[in-house]
């Protein structure tokens, strides 16, 4: 006969014998499309926090560029259609470009007015700032259409 103190130890040894060490397939496989969840949502996201990092040269620099011609209009009385001419603006050449970071600055001025244009031959999106503008906007025509915000819902219907 078997003793009630004998039982405990004899479970655990049919435990031990019917238990295995691992992960069954089903175990990774669903580990690996959790991953891939997690990946798909998170490098778009990536991504586009990159994009908008960059993006914030453009605004800096448009919003330099427009305070640099409020300064030149006080003293000239009328707006510089040159982005070099412009104080803090010259790097050396005279054709109304001007290098900040992955964009390209312009000014053009007719009368009392003026426009500065921020493009980017690597994002594809253009950003301007004119002398009644606060804050600088995207330029969404068809030849620049932007950087679309990230939403997981417009990645999914897009």
């Amino acid at each position: 006969m078997i003793s009630v103190k004998k039982i405990p130890a004899i479970r655990r040894y049919l435990f031990k014998m019917n238990h295995y060490d691992g992960f069954t397939l089903v175990e990774l496989m669903i580990t690996v499309a959790i991953l891939a969840i997690l990946a798909a949502v998170a490098i778009p996201a990536y991504s586009n926090y990159i994009n908008r990092a960059k993006q914030s040269d453009a605004i800096i620099g448009l919003k330099a560029a427009q305070m640099a011609q409020e300064q030149y209009f006080s003293e000239n009385n009328a707006y510089c259609s040159t982005i070099n001419w412009l104080p803090g603006f010259s790097d050396g050449t005279v054709d109304n470009s001007y290098k900040k970071g992955e964009y390209t600055l312009s000014a053009s001025a007719t009368g009392p007015s003026f426009e500065i244009l921020a493009t980017s031959s690597t994002l594809t999106d253009r950003w301007k700032i004119d002398h009644i503008m606060i804050n600088p906007e995207a330029d969404t025509n068809s030849t620049y259409p932007g950087i679309k915000g990230y939403s997981v819902f417009s990645w999914l219907f897009d």
